[in-house]
């Protein structure tokens, strides 16, 4: 349960840092601790459901795909105010 609570609290905080705040680099090292929570999350269920540990796979596949675009929006736009 903690895993899926540090999950969700990661998800959660995404989305308002790049498009409320309108802070793109903050998101991106957010991204990071979003990333690493899908990973426990794979390792941590894979002992107890390989298949559930299997579904969070694209998720995880389309947070890398984000984290790239995120990246390149903080290369091209970049430099952001307090960064």
């Amino acid at each position: 349960m903690i895993l899926f609570a540090v999950n969700a609290l990661c998800h959660a905080a995404w989305s308002p840092l790049f498009f409320r705040m309108r802070r793109p680099d903050w998101a991106l090292v957010e991204v990071v601790f979003l990333w690493a929570s899908l990973v426990a999350l794979v390792v941590g269920l894979w002992p107890i459901s390989t298949f559930a540990a299997l579904l969070i796979l694209p998720y995880l596949a389309w947070v890398s795909v984000a984290a790239f675009l995120n990246r390149a929006i903080v290369r091209l736009n970049g430099p952001f105010a307090g960064f």
